[in-house]
């Protein structure tokens, strides 16, 4: 979960969200292992997910917060969908009936990077608020 850079984080997201294992054709995971706990009627051990998977949903999660819908799309299509910026100006132009001819696309690229950032930096920090609140101690992940 230790990023060189925003760009390896952002393309963590990417796999995960891609992953074959959270594909929207079936169930959520989730819902899968309370089906399956539930049915069984004894404990299990449900199956975990890695640092990396948890850090790409957060991703997820913030780049959901994203308010501007221009520079949310252009995330997914860039780094999700893995659109050349000529395929994204296309398809944003198409879809969503915004232009981003030349530098503007740049600009919405760093402006919803520098958005994502934020959120994910609120979303972090709620959590470890929530953690101190119950425990009143810093968890270790967080200690420098």
């Amino acid at each position: 979960m230790d990023f060189e850079n925003f760009e390896a984080r952002l393309e963590n997201w990417s796999r995960v969200v891609r992953s074959p294992r959270f594909q929207s054709g079936e169930c959520a995971l989730w819902a899968k292992w309370y089906v399956l706990l539930r049915d069984s009627g004894k404990p299990m051990n449900a199956p975990t997910m890695t640092k990396d998977e948890w850090d790409g949903w957060l991703v997820e999660k913030a780049w959901a917060m994203l308010p501007n819908h221009v520079s949310k799309w252009t995330l997914k299509y860039s780094y999700v969908w893995n659109m050349s910026p000529e395929q994204v100006q296309t398809r944003m132009r198409k879809t969503h009936n915004a232009n981003l001819r030349g530098a503007k696309f740049d600009l919405v690229i760093a402006g919803a990077k520098s958005e994502l950032r934020k959120n994910i930096s609120t979303l972090t920090a709620k959590k470890i608020l929530k953690f101190v609140a119950e425990d009143a101690c810093k968890p270790e992940s967080c200690v420098l």
